[in-house]
């Protein structure tokens, strides 16, 4: 095996413990849903525009994934992984942050790649 077969190998390696750590939350938990998440531990604050405008997708998508990650849902199957602020002079302007649990799910796969780093 060359070195960079086994570098390859290790990569993907890691590519699947980050994808196993995700499927935890739930077994069929959506890649955009984990993008969102990314976005969200990297820019605490975001705007649902921003968010909207740094994966790519609708607006319409990125709000109907904030609405199933958000707590704000009792009725309705939620995570709880993200908290929906509204900036208080701009009514209409909405934050999104990871929630403890939220940060807790990134701690974890922040931890699977640096045990491999």
């Amino acid at each position: 095996m060359t070195r960079h077969t086994h570098i390859m190998k290790q990569e993907i390696q890691l590519f699947l413990e980050i994808l196993y750590e995700l499927q935890k939350i739930h077994s069929e938990f959506p890649i955009q849903y984990a993008i969102c998440l990314g976005e969200i531990a990297q820019t605490p604050g975001i705007s649902l525009t921003e968010l909207s405008l740094r994966t790519g997708m609708p607006l319409s998508t990125t709000s109907r994934i904030i609405s199933v990650l958000s707590q704000d849902k009792p009725n309705k199957k939620s995570y709880g992984y993200v908290v929906v602020k509204i900036v208080p002079n701009e009514k209409r302007k909405k934050q999104i942050f990871l929630s403890k649990s939220g940060e807790n799910t990134i701690e974890k796969i922040r931890t699977t790649i640096s045990a491999k780093n």
